[in-house]
């Protein structure tokens, strides 16, 4: 966890609080939830040439993501959960890039450059309640949904991340996906940022959200671990707006648990189980 803190807090955004490799949520909270001082963030693709997009270079590297883990999700819960007895082994959702604003993000020049890292801790912003399925399956919310998988599947040990830190987004704030990345941007990153969350988290399981996200991931880690796709829940269909797209998400993750032996039989039939008691109950009138 302290080199997890220092790669997110003072490799990427730079957040000038003492001790940053014991910076939490709770001094996060103290600050009013907000990210203060940020002084700083990581420059490495803009000093070495590659931050535009390849088919418009009116879109440039803006937007600044960081990882959370499953304990910063427990500290923000206004009911802490008793989590001894869940599932401890690691756990890693990759998602793309981060995209338009949302009002979490903050202009700072640094180095010349004029970026926007998150003021709020990404993927949480805020307290709150405790998820499961279905509540926190919506599109859209990606720190609910881990959340509601969390909570659901009992799994104390989970870092959540995008494949690349930093958003490709205009002076407007439209954005570009990862088609319109630079192969080296997407390298570049990785070996500073993805590469090395890998190898502290050692995952049973990467999860990667998305066609895109699968192929880089397996391009840069071959057959080091057990990735499994999960659809994009940002599609037209896909994110969560029936009960179809809900019950895949579901069966794809509990599937995935059981065959990196995280969970066993019985405990894969008790969850579906739960399943369907939570569906019938959500589909009577």
């Amino acid at each position: 966890m302290e080199s997890l803190r220092k790669l997110n807090f003072a490799n990427l955004i730079h957040v000038d609080v003492p001790d940053v490799e014991h910076y939490t949520f709770d001094e996060y909270r103290k600050n009013g939830y907000e990210h203060t001082p940020i002084t700083g963030y990581c420059t490495s693709c803009e000093e070495k040439g590659y931050s535009f997009a390849e088919d418009d270079r009116s879109y440039r590297l803006t937007n600044i993501s960081h990882g959370a883990h499953s304990s910063d999700f427990f500290k923000a819960l206004k009911i802490t959960p008793q989590t001894e007895s869940w599932h401890q082994q690691p756990i890693l959702f990759v998602y793309e890039t981060p995209s338009l604003d949302y009002g979490i993000y903050k202009e700072v020049e640094y180095n010349g450059y004029r970026k926007h890292p998150s003021k709020d801790w990404y993927w949480i912003h805020e307290d709150l309640e405790p998820l499961s399925y279905p509540e926190g399956f919506r599109g859209g919310e990606y720190g609910g949904f881990v959340l509601s998988a969390i909570g659901t599947f009992r799994l104390a040990n989970v870092y959540m991340t995008n494949l690349v830190k930093c958003g490709m987004n205009n002076d407007t704030g439209y954005f570009k996906g990862l088609s319109a990345y630079h192969e080296k941007t997407i390298s570049n990153c990785y070996a500073n940022f993805l590469e090395k969350e890998i190898l502290l988290i050692k995952p049973e399981i990467i999860f990667a959200v998305g066609s895109t996200v699968e192929y880089w991931v397996k391009r840069f880690i071959k057959d080091a671990y057990y990735v499994q796709q999960l659809p994009h829940p940002a599609g037209r269909r896909r994110g969560f707006r029936d009960e179809h797209y809900k019950a895949i998400y579901f069966w794809i993750v509990a599937m995935a648990l059981y065959k990196a032996g995280i969970i066993d039989a019985a405990e894969g039939s008790e969850l579906a189980k739960t399943f369907l008691e939570n569906f019938e109950c959500k589909k009577a009138p």
